[in-house]
């Protein structure tokens, strides 16, 4: 029998009136983004997909939370559209619901906006057993408050999802990527700064140091160490690359490419434009965190920061681990600063954040994560109690993933 809505209500009503904590889950690949949530029966949302309408000519779809990423993309690809926010997977059994409830974005964030802005409208059940239905299915939609945005990134603490609407956009023609090396590591960060703010518009900004000498990623079943580069720069990675990628036309796409492998030659680089294959696999391999799998005892942190604080902050992370510096990313043109770090920087990696105007999450861990680490920014007490009241409000007994974001919560 096919998973409903109506059994997920019965499903939390019943678990509410007993008090039993449930953890939604669908493929399994965002459970290490945030806290572990302890002692929460699992509730599989998988049984809630497929597509409930699309209309192409209207850049909307609609579908349930289980959908698989995959196949929701490749449904979208036959018209020559895509969720332009480019979610990750982080894993092949990657669903719909996952990215919406963590509102993961991906390289294209900076230029098309986050998950919570292409989400146009919910349903949903709350912690009561309530099914409630938030937004709409236009794009412009001003009744009442947007609820949409409140449940995107609530890691399903206030709510199940049960259904999405979701505005989409055409595939762009031609895609291109600049791939820069040459250029030290701020040097780098200045050039996709400097490229954000020309009139070529890229769509992709990052840049991938070289990994530590004496640090090899741990194997994958089967499969030879990872090396941290992506297979598609062959040897340009080996000493930092800066990736700058334009989409469109492919008559303005190749003129946008070739402006800024002007100006990164200007500013001392040197520059190779990838072709689309290349160039695909290159941002699905930023997306996709490629190389940046934890090793034995490291956790994976996701700083958001002002972009022309990055390499700041690099510098900031490096002075505390001394002899062992971590692995770094950085994507958004610096706004996204990723960082592989050993159990000793969860005393002061949110006071790192802070300093560099900016905040951290904990996206994944090899190491055991003890109960009082803060996975996300703590909180201030006007915060806490704002937190505090929307549970009480939509999960009044705490039974929908508990302390998933902030201890007690």
């Amino acid at each position: 029998m096919a998973l409903t809505p109506e059994h997920l209500q019965q499903r939390i009503a019943d678990a509410a009136e007993h008090g039993t904590p449930l953890a939604p889950v669908g493929g399994g690949t965002k459970q290490g983004y945030g806290r572990a949530v302890e002692g929460a029966q699992a509730l599989d949302v998988r049984g809630l997909g497929g597509v409930v309408d699309y209309q192409p000519q209207e850049l909307i779809v609609v579908a349930r939370p289980g959908t698989p990423l995959a196949e929701l993309e490749a449904l979208l690809a036959e018209r020559r559209q895509m969720l332009a926010f480019e979610p990750p997977h982080w894993g092949a059994g990657a669903t719909l619901g996952g990215a919406i409830a963590c509102n993961l974005s991906g390289p294209r964030r900076f230029k098309a906006g986050a998950a919570r802005d292409h989400l146009l409208g919910f349903q949903a059940v709350t912690g009561r057993g309530e099914l409630i239905r938030g937004g709409g299915r236009v794009v412009k939609n001003v009744t009442g408050y947007d609820m949409s945005k409140l449940f995107c990134g609530s890691f399903g603490t206030l709510a199940v999802l049960t259904e999405l609407c979701l505005k989409v956009l055409p595939r762009p023609e031609a895609e291109r990527t600049v791939a820069v090396t040459g250029l030290a590591e701020r040097g780098a960060l200045a050039l996709l700064g400097e490229a954000a703010r020309t009139q070529q518009e890229p769509s992709g900004l990052a840049y991938l140091p070289p990994a530590p000498a004496q640090y090899t990623a741990p194997a994958r079943s089967g499969q030879p160490p990872e090396t941290g580069l992506p297979e598609a720069l062959g040897g340009l990675a080996a000493a930092g690359v800066a990736l700058l990628r334009v989409e469109g036309p492919e008559r303005a796409v190749s003129a946008q490419a070739h402006a800024l492998a002007a100006l990164a030659r200007e500013r001392g680089g040197r520059a190779e434009t990838l072709d689309p294959e290349a160039s695909r696999s290159v941002w699905r391999a930023v997306r996709e965190l490629e190389g940046l799998a934890p090793g034995s005892g490291e956790r994976l942190w996701r700083f958001s920061v002002p972009a022309a604080a990055a390499a700041d902050l690099a510098d900031a992370l490096r002075g505390r681990m001394g002899a062992h510096p971590p692995r770094l990313a950085y994507d958004w043109a610096g706004g996204l600063v990723w960082a592989t770090l050993p159990p000793l920087a969860d005393g002061w990696v949110h006071e790192l954040a802070r300093a560099a105007g900016g905040h951290a999450r904990l996206v994944r861990s090899s190491a055991p994560v003890p109960p009082e680490l803060e996975a996300f920014t703590p909180l201030d007490p006007a915060r806490r109690k704002l937190h505090e009241q929307l549970k009480r409000a939509f999960d009044p007994s705490g039974i929908l993933s508990p302390g998933r974001m902030y201890a007690g919560l």
